[in-house]
């Protein structure tokens, strides 16, 4: 009981954000809660659980009533009380998920004891408290982030609010329970165990977690705290590479925080029904099974999947846990820096990975190039509102770190980013509180460039001449418009003079500058090191130096000149020509991880730009361009591969498969395909997956039954999730009985859209998707997570055709003002994609005429 009274003390020193101005989306202020303590009785057999909360509360000022969150729960009784006295409130539903308690007496200002009874239904679409069904056990877990929490209990749900909770569970003896603190007592009586846990540090209620059910467990060894993984029955065994990396990454973080773990334990649960991918809940960090279950040795790109998100999850211990954001538009405060934090621990950890070539703005830029595309901080009223453009959160802002990072110097930006932690530990933080902390360090005002990329959409091109003027406006694709904005760009140049190499910086802090460069520059690399979030253009003969001379650029920086020569054909500011000029020109590069990239290019050029007219002679392109590296490489695995090579192999088998005309290629993918499903330890889970696609983008269906069969009695999580993201047999009545498969029982709830988006991708014509979606889409959202309802067009924006895109207008348009954010952005895609193809039609049949004959 000392150490929760502390934990009040501590969160009445360090939370400091509870002067905000009054919204009505939110808590007013003058009411905060000082701690919570949590009794549920559930039974994971059973629909209906049951629950009693305590809050301790402050009231600053008299008060007509207080407001509390909750969602669809039967309050059996609510009481209020101080010292002696208490009284019976009741509750009255407001707006924004808010119900208001009160006795039609005033609130005077004090402490009080709010105690609320009620009950509730498990949810089943993998959010707030919700029941699985699993290889015929049930379980219970967890998902509060962001406001699922107040459909398991009441709760002051916002990240404002961060209090020590106390949780007590009673369940069926047999079961396991765990939450993110040790058990404090556990005690057995007619078949049901109470267990009680210590009480947590001051935490958001976000992050209270919980799970129960018949769950193994495998300790992970050699870290700071104790941890354990926990597992669905049965797959204890299957997270041994897990357990062995897990503590590298943890001593790597603790190193760079300068501080300690902060919390008393790090468990993971492998959770075999998940909404997303995974969730840093302190001491109890849940995980989709087919990340943790990866057997004793993982590899390619499963090994960095699984460390990354990792990596991720544990830098949240600090950046998000221990420092909260004040509210949702900051949440680019918690997944920017642990998505820069992921990258950068392995690179440091595991350096055989070369994750720095994997750029995360490339990504970014494909959202945000968007005239739709919204800040990342912006006002947050709802749910819906903090998924849109949720995505920009994790990869432009980790984007801007970097470049800031760049900008000051890593050991600068590491002493700043300690400084932040230490000042704002166990409380809340705004961006004026991160930006003040780094830029006090570096002793210049970072803030001022940063916010420009944080409160704006959007980003510049920056055009560079021979003469060294330069100039930047905002980057809009071809046909489109969009207000003009302006942004502070800190240009690192490389440039060649003479036969060498040279640097200078520059920040183009207006709408135009001048650069000290010598006019007769070969070629000038705006970007040097791509940490940049900005595209750019020079001279178009210093360009195509440039592109001839990139054996003289980094690694880094050649997939970075390769993505924005992508950028520049979708502006209009470069043919598709030219592109592919671009293409060829690094397809001889010898680095695996460099031709990933332009392996993944290609295949978009395959999707959006190739039809019947042009397919023979583009799978002739892909066949000259690539079967000689396929023959050194194969389809498997060989002694001997480096991590980059096993990385690049499944898109190199993927594109030659799909396009390409070389029949060995396909029958290397039917027999891997074979054994995958067979034995899937035998293969490569990578490689198989990608010979599942090829094998069933060549089939009209006849192995449909081989695949779900497989999946229906494998008991790898990982082969489930590749056989289900494989499905791509083009029969159109295989494609209707697959969605309505998808609909099962057999499907979690989390996966169920991800398999009617994969069709998206591969169908010329979506008229099957939408005939099925028809009769079917309140099914649909029935079963899948609710935040993906609104995001339904986005899911579904595949090939680009007109044809396409008046089916989803028709068919979305109709439906409502909740799909509208995401059909405008799903609209200016198509259209943007439509009107390049198009446009750059004849320039495509010049580039490909070369194979012809």
């Amino acid at each position: 009981m000392r150490e929760f009274v502390a934990c009040v003390s501590l969160l009445l020193v360090t939370s400091g954000v509870f002067g905000q101005e009054p919204v009505d989306y939110r808590l007013p202020p003058g009411i905060r809660p000082l701690s919570q303590t949590i009794e549920l009785r559930i039974d994971p057999g059973q629909p209906e659980y049951s629950g009693e909360v305590v809050i301790r509360l402050q009231v600053d000022d008299d008060a007509e009533r207080i407001g509390i969150y909750q969602v669809g729960l039967d309050l059996a009784s609510i009481a209020l009380a101080s010292g002696e006295q208490s009284r019976d409130l009741e509750a009255t539903a407001g707006d924004y998920e808010i119900s208001w308690l009160a006795d039609g007496k005033p609130i005077r200002a004090g402490q009080y004891e709010l105690t609320i009874e009620f009950s509730g239904r498990h949810s089943t679409d993998a959010l707030s408290m919700y029941r699985v069904r699993f290889e015929d056990n049930d379980y219970i877990f967890t998902q509060f982030e962001s406001m699922y929490g107040r459909r398991a209990m009441p709760l002051f749900d916002e990240p404002a609010f961060k209090i020590p909770y106390a949780m007590t569970i009673i369940a069926p003896a047999e079961h396991t329970v765990v939450s993110n603190t040790p058990v404090a007592e556990r005690s057995v009586d007619d078949g049901w165990q109470r267990v009680e846990f210590l009480p947590t540090k001051p935490i958001p209620s976000y992050l209270i977690a919980y799970a129960l059910g018949p769950l193994d467990r495998a300790r992970i060894k050699g870290m700071s705290v104790p941890g354990y993984v926990y597992t669905p029955k049965g797959h204890a065994g299957e997270v041994g590479f897990v357990q062995r990396e897990t503590p590298r990454i943890l001593e790597a973080l603790e190193d760079y925080m300068g501080t300690p773990y902060p919390y008393r334990k790090l468990d993971f649960v492998a959770v075999p029904e998940f909404a997303f991918g995974a969730m840093e809940n302190p001491g109890l960090m849940t995980f989709r099974t087919d990340l943790l279950l990866v057997g004793d040795k993982a590899q390619g790109q499963m090994a960095v999947t699984t460390l990354g998100i990792i990596a991720h999850e544990v830098a949240h211990s600090w950046f998000g846990d221990l420092v909260t954001m004040a509210w949702w538009d900051d949440l680019w405060l918690n997944e920017a820096f642990a998505t820069w934090w992921s990258q950068y621990a392995l690179g440091r950890v595991y350096p055989q990975f070369e994750v720095e070539l994997r750029l995360p703005q490339i990504s970014a830029f494909a959202t945000d190039q968007r005239t739709t595309s919204t800040a990342i901080r912006r006002p947050v009223r709802n749910e819906q509102e903090i998924f849109s453009n949720l995505g920009l959160n994790y990869s432009k802002g980790a984007t801007v770190l970097r470049m800031i990072e760049d900008y000051v110097g890593h050991e600068t930006w590491r002493r700043g980013v300690q400084h932040y932690l230490n000042k704002h530990a166990w409380g809340n933080a705004t961006d004026v509180d991160f930006w003040s902390a780094i830029s006090a360090v570096a002793g210049t005002d970072v803030g001022s460039i940063a916010t420009g990329y944080f409160n704006q959409p959007g980003f510049p091109v920056v055009d560079i001449n021979a003469d060294g003027n330069v100039s930047q406006q905002r980057y809009v694709p071809y046909g489109l418009d969009a207000p003009d904005l302006q942004w502070q760009v800190p240009l690192n140049i490389k440039y060649k003079q003479d036969g060498k190499i040279r640097e200078t910086f520059f920040l183009l802090e207006e709408e135009a500058g001048r650069i000290d460069l010598p006019e007769n520059a070969d070629w000038i690399m705006p970007d040097a090191g791509a940490n940049g979030y900005f595209r750019w253009q020079t001279a178009p003969q210093q360009y195509y130096s440039l592109v001839d001379d990139a054996a003289e650029l980094t690694d880094r920086e050649k997939i970075a000149l390769l993505d924005n020569s992508e950028a520049l054909l979708n502006a209009g500011r470069l043919s598709l020509g030219d592109y592919l000029y671009v293409i060829d020109a690094l397809l001889s590069e010898p680095h695996p991880l460099v031709l990933l990239p332009v392996l993944q290019k290609l295949k978009s050029i395959g999707n959006n730009f190739i039809d019947s007219s042009s397919a023979d002679l583009f799978g002739r392109f892909i066949d000259e361009s690539l079967v000689d590296r396929y023959a050194i490489m194969g389809f498997e695995a060989r002694p001997g591969d480096s991590e980059a090579m096993l990385q690049m192999r499944p898109a190199l088998v993927r594109l030659l498969g799909e396009y390409g005309h070389d029949s060995a290629v396909r029958n290397s993918a039917a027999d891997v395909a074979e054994r995958y499903l067979s034995s899937p330890g035998a293969v490569n889970s990578d490689v198989g997956r990608e010979a599942l696609r090829v094998t069933a983008l060549a089939d009209d269906g006849g192995r449909y039954e081989d695949y779900i069969e497989t999946y229906l009695g494998s008991r790898s999580a990982r082969q489930k999730s590749a056989i289900l993201s494989s499905i791509y047999f083009q029969n159109s009545k295989i494609i209707e009985r697959h969605f309505d498969f998808l609909l099962s029982a057999a499907v979690q709830a989390g996966d169920a859209i991800r398999g009617i988006g994969a069709y998206a991708d591969i169908l010329d014509d979506h008229a099957t998707i939408y005939g099925w979606l028809g009769n079917n889409l309140d099914a649909l959202e029935a079963k899948i997570p609710q935040y993906q309802h609104a995001l339904l067009p986005e899911r579904l924006i595949g090939i680009c055709t007109d044809a396409n895109l008046q089916l989803m207008q028709e068919f979305f348009g109709s439906r409502g003002e909740k799909y509208a954010e995401s059909l405008s952005k799903a609209s200016e895609s198509l259209k943007t994609c439509i009107g390049r193809r198009e446009r750059e039609r004849e320039a495509l049949l010049a580039f490909l005429d070369q194979y012809a004959g």
